[in-house]
This record gives structure tokens, C-alpha cells and sequence, in this order.
């Protein structure tokens, strides 16, 4: 689609994409830049003219090269346009390396979303990013952008897979708040931070994890906490078990989006190895989230103990056996990091306070 609409402020200009703006982009474009896209990564000038020439003859896309003092240094687009229904999307955005972390992305989402809502008067604008691709999704986020679900299958990846996308949006009662974080941003002022902040909380069977989580959803009640408690055990609580199948992380996604659309930011997470497989959490979070990683622990007598008031016959002998293996791993596994909190002889509202106090809440 050809276009004339050129926008420009906070430092950015906004041009209609051309295929001499081609070179430019190649001398920057590589694996990590296309990260996340659905074709492979171009090569040279020609690729590079090839994906130009595509944003043009696609119709409902305005295509534009992101320039900086004359430089081209990216390329953004809005896309499947329909204004007769008041809803666009933005997306196809690249930067070159050396803008990441500047001003360059918030500049050009405010000049897009002012001439969405404030120009054309739309009602939603939508961005939709690959599900592994976290820097995007922290991006995104960081807009303001409210999540709303998961498409799954919805996309081949460059590498041929299947992926799934993740759908932000910005509705147009929600703008003038995004837009006053923007210029906040643009201006140098400091801005709250939005991530999520995760409280994973692991340990042997019969360690109090669950009891634990407890203690603490009622501390932060009391403090009136806005937070969640998840407790991971039951996320892929299954038969035939489906751990190889990565269900946990998915549905822990799923559940987390629903929260965090709901305003929390603050999640409790419990489950036998969480603390071992923190990166994977995160990701299923998917914001760049805070992570208080802590390791609950307790000496044989005290896990046995508490797991003869749950327990009886076979089934307590299958969980002291899972439970005295598991704590073997866990220490031996455990990064450094990881906060190791004894819970033998102490109340849960003690090792509640304890644990909240690690994660600054």
C-alpha cells in the first residue's frame, strides 16, 4: 500500500517506506534484529528490497522507515487497517542494535498511537508478537499495552515451526494514560515500573510450601497487597503425567495474562523445583518479571512428620521417598541465589514474613 503519511517528533521521523531506504536497513539487519518474524532473515540489499517491496503491495498496511537525524535505523508499519471498524494493528517494527533501550521505540509508538486515536479516532490498536520472543513482549508491555490472550498454532515461525502469537491491545479510554507514561518516558522521568514481580517458592514435599503460600496470601491481605497465589502443582496435575508436554508453563501463562489484566503484578508461585526452573517461569510470565527465588527447607524428622497428618500406609512411604530424593536435588541444584529459609520449629506466619521481606513487598 502506498501512502504519504509522514510523522515526526520526540526525535523520530516517521517516512513512508521506500525501497531506496533498503541498503540502509541491510547494513543492520541479522538474526537477532529479525527475531520473531515469520520469514526468514534477508540478506543483503536485495532481500532487504524484497521485504520493502512486499509492505508495499500488501493492502491496510501503512509501511514506514524509522529515521533519527537523517539515519534510517528501523522500519515500522501499522497494519490491517479498518477504520470503518475503528481497529488497526502495529507491528513488522525492527530496530537497528545500536537504538534498542532508547528513546527510539517509545518515540515511535507515541507518534503511531496519537495519529490512530487522536487523528483517525480509533477505538482499539493491537500488537501481536511471537510467544517466545521475549524482548518484544517486555516492549510491549511496557507500553502499557493490556494482554489479552494466546493464539494458539496462530503462526509459522522462519524456522518453519509453529507458534503461538500473544495479543496485547490499547483501547481508547485507556490512551491517555499509555500516552502520559510515553511523554513521562520521552522525558526522562522516572516511570513505576509495570513487571511483574514473581515470589516462587520451593522446597521437599512436607516442607509447607502450600501452608506457607497460605500465611503469606494473608500477610499481604492484611497489608492490602494486591497479588495472586498459584500454586504450580496443579497447573499439570494430570494422568498420564504431561511434564515433557511443557503444560505448567503454558497454563501458568494463560492464567497470569487473566491477572495481569485484572491490574496484579505481584505473583506467588509454588511448586517442588520451581527455584530450579526460574528462567522457564519467567518466561511463561513473560514480562521480564522480578524473581525472588526461595527454597524452603526442613530436616527429614520435621518433612516426615508433616507428612504423616496427610499420608498413610504406601502413600507415605512413596512420598517420604519422593520427598527425601527431592531435597538432594534441590540443594545440590540450587543457584547460590536462591534464598534458603528453614522452616523446622517456626510458625508460618514467621517464615511468611520472612519470605516477604526477601521479595520487598
Amino acid at each position: 500500500m502506498l501512502h504519504e503519511l509522514t510523522l515526526e517528533g520526540h526525535g523520530v521521523r516517521l517516512a513512508p517506506l521506500a525501497v531506496e531506504h533498503a541498503e540502509a536497513l541491510a547494513r543492520f539487519v541479522d538474526d537477532r534484529v529479525w527475531a520473531g518474524m515469520t520469514s526468514p532473515t534477508p540478506r543483503g540489499a536485495d532481500g532487504l528490497r524484497d521485504v520493502v517491496e512486499a509492505a508495499l503491495t500488501t493492502p491496510a498496511r501503512y509501511a514506514f522507515a524509522v529515521l533519527v537525524d537523517g539515519e534510517v535505523v528501523g522500519s515500522t508499519s501499522f497494519y490491517d487497517v479498518d477504520l470503518r471498524m475503528g481497529r488497526l494493528e502495529v507491528g513488522h517494527t525492527f530496530y537497528a542494535p545500536r537504538v534498542w533501550g532508547t528513546h527510539v521505540n517509545p518515540a515511535c509508538k507515541r507518534l503511531l498511537m496519537s495519529q490512530a486515536f487522536e487523528t483517525w479516532g480509533v477505538a482499539r490498536v493491537a500488537y501481536r508478537v511471537e510467544a517466545r520472543n521475549a524482548r518484544s513482549i517486555a516492549a510491549v508491555t511496557k507500553l502499557g499495552a493490556r494482554p489479552e490472550g494466546r493464539l494458539r498454532g496462530h503462526r509459522v515461525a522462519a524456522d518453519g515451526t509453529r507458534q503461538d502469537s500473544l495479543y496485547f491491545s490499547v483501547l481508547a479510554d485507556e490512551w491517555p494514560d499509555v500516552r502520559s507514561r510515553l511523554d513521562a518516558r520521552l522525558a526522562g522521568r522516572d516511570v513505576a515500573d509495570e513487571r511483574t514481580s514473581v515470589l516462587l517458592i520451593g522446597g521437599r514435599s512436607g516442607v509447607g510450601k502450600s501452608t506457607v503460600a497460605s500465611a503469606v496470601h494473608d500477610l499481604l491481605v492484611a497489608r492490602d497487597v494486591p497479588h495472586a497465589v498459584v500454586e504450580g502443582d496443579v497447573l499439570d496435575l494430570a494422568h498420564p503425567a504431561p511434564w515433557e508436554h511443557g503444560v505448567a508453563a503454558a497454563n501458568l501463562a494463560d492464567v497470569w495474562r487473566r491477572y495481569r489484566a485484572l491490574g496484579h503484578r505481584r505473583l506467588v508461585y509454588t511448586n517442588t523445583v520451581s527455584v530450579l526452573e526460574a528462567d522457564a517461569l519467567a518466561a511463561a510470565v513473560g514480562d521480564r518479571p522480578r524473581v525472588t527465588s526461595v527454597l524452603l527447607t526442613a530436616s527429614d524428622d520435621t518433612a516426615r512428620e508433616r507428612l504423616g497428618r496427610r499420608e498413610h500406609g504406601a502413600s507415605y512411604d512413596a512420598h517420604v521417598a519422593r520427598s527425601d530424593a527431592a531435597a538432594g536435588r534441590l540443594e545440590a541444584a540450587a543457584a547460590d541465589a536462591v534464598h534458603r529459609v528453614a522452616t523446622d520449629d517456626r510458625s508460618p506466619a514467621e517464615i511468611a514474613a520472612e519470605v516477604v521481606a526477601l521479595a520487598g513487598w
